[in-house]
């Protein structure tokens, strides 16, 4: 009974994180030993081997020739409708790819959202136990005289690594492009112009196949953009950890051998946040779509629909349900997707300044002051904007308000004995929706992504300006 208990407690929950840094000794004759890990972050490794087949799926997902080969994909349909646009299976093919497409990437966006939360907080887990060592010997070193002024030339050699390529600063580019405030903007301009064709167009089936196969295809585009994005970006950001790892390594031998300390790192626990019961229900549902039940779930609703086929006789209703299901999930998960983006961005910022306090902290016991403690840059408009709108879609709320919008759909087509102007109905509002709602999942991703490489920035000078006192001992 207890464990039931705990199992239905832990639902939705985020566990607390617990890690200590390796520990770097130095032996009596000066040589430099290590013990526990390695210098650099390669990563955690899952103990179950389908876990990490799933995640190098995942990461294949986000790679630059599942990206290349969507573009080209999607440009081979667009031309085709030069020939075969009147034809109704040309616009539900592009429905139905996009239901299929859309239903694999928003698990494995999901499941890369939670690696990256789960390894960061692993990280400032490990830097925080380092941070804590760090402490306990610059206190035992004091403020001491400095020998000849040591150069800040590290600062500018050996600050993090900006992302190269052309391919990689193409992307960049037109992930901002997607993620500006214009584009938002420009996007439901165009819906309204949808909207106003509708009564010249005697608000036709052919109408509604106008929308929805125009935002299945920007779909498809903008979810390759958003999981190569999101996998170009964490490999950068393990290079970034990666070399603020060597630096801090750097620092606690150089103060072991000043220090004469023995002590190893202790593991240090970063508290598990506090969820409410909305946020809980959102969370356990996240986790079954990214998780491998959620892939065999995922699997099996794909298995059922080949099987009803036949039964069907492969008719127009068989090609739009597909369409219809994905369409009325894809619309949920849009709205999960966001929210889990914002709490967990939330969660990194607030740790990651809590790692920049510690930082200070440390230069204070030595007499530092912090170069680098500015105001904040004013955000620009789009920023403000982006933060406001990413702020109100991602709000516990309207996940709610989106599960009874879909269940309103659901009706209306239930009302309709599920025709095919019923099932259109339950296509086209959720394509739009989450059409939209993924532009603005990459406006809080460029977003977050940009706080993140400022914190880690810092995070990283501040270790080099250790370095650099402790030398010039």
């Amino acid at each position: 009974m207890d464990k039931t208990t705990k199992f239905f407690f832990s639902i939705g929950a985020r566990g607390e994180t617990q890690a200590a840094a390796a520990t770097h000794f130095v032996s009596p004759d000066g040589e430099h030993k290590q013990v526990d890990a390695k210098v650099v972050y390669l990563g955690t490794r899952k103990t179950r081997m389908l876990d990490r087949w799933l995640d190098r799926i995942v990461a294949l997902s986000g790679s630059n020739a599942v990206l290349i080969f969507t573009v080209i994909a999607l440009a081979c349909w667009a031309l085709l409708g030069i020939k075969f646009a009147d034809q109704t299976g040309w616009q539900v093919g592009i429905s139905d790819a996009q239901a299929i497409i859309n239903m694999v990437f928003d698990s494995f966006l999901v499941r890369q959202q939670l690696n990256a939360y789960d390894e960061t907080m692993e990280i400032l887990c490990q830097l925080q136990s380092r941070a804590e060592s760090h402490r306990r010997m610059l206190r035992a070193l004091g403020p001491r005289p400095l020998g000849p002024r040591v150069s800040n030339q590290r600062l500018l050699t050996q600050d993090l690594p900006t992302q190269d390529g052309i391919f990689a600063r193409f992307c960049v580019k037109a992930s901002a492009f997607m993620g500006h405030i214009g584009t938002v903007t420009a996007y439901w301009i165009c819906i309204g112009v949808w909207l106003g064709f509708g009564h010249y167009c005697k608000w036709s089936s052919t109408w509604f196949f106008y929308i929805n196969s125009a935002t299945s295809a920007l779909m498809v585009l903008l979810l390759a953009f958003l999981a190569n994005n999101r996998e170009r970006h964490e490999k950068h950001l393990q290079d970034c950890v990666s070399l603020i790892y060597t630096a801090d390594a750097t620092l606690e031998r150089m103060l072991r051998e000043k220090t004469g300390d023995k002590i190893e790192n202790r593991i240090c626990t970063i508290a598990a946040p506090h969820v409410g019961k909305i946020q809980r229900v959102i969370n356990f549902y996240a986790d079954l779509v990214g998780t491998l039940l959620g892939i065999a779930l995922l699997a099996l609703v794909m298995i059922v629909w080949v099987v009803l086929g036949p039964i069907m006789s492969f008719n127009d209703n068989w090609w739009l349900l597909i369409g219809t299901y994905a369409g009325l999930i894809g619309m949920n998960d849009g709205f999960v997707l966001r929210n889990l983006c914002n709490v967990c961005n939330i969660r990194e910022e607030e740790q990651h300044d809590q790692r920049i306090l510690d930082d200070k902290d440390l230069l204070a016991i030595l007499g530092l002051t912090d170069s680098t403690e500015n105001e904040e840059p004013k955000l620009g408009l789009n920023s403000r904007l982006s933060i406001i709108m990413g702020t109100v879609c991602s709000h516990e709320y309207t996940v709610v308000a989106g599960v009874f919008v879909i269940l309103a759909l659901i009706a209306i087509a239930t009302a309709m004995k599920w025709s095919e102007l019923g099932q259109i109905i339950c296509n086209v509002p959720p394509s739009i929706v989450e059409s939209f709602f993924t532009l603005i999942l990459i406006t809080g991703h460029n977003l977050g992504d940009q706080k993140r490489e400022e914190s880690l920035r810092e995070i990283q000078r501040s270790r080099l300006r250790l370095i650099d006192y402790l030398e010039g001992m």
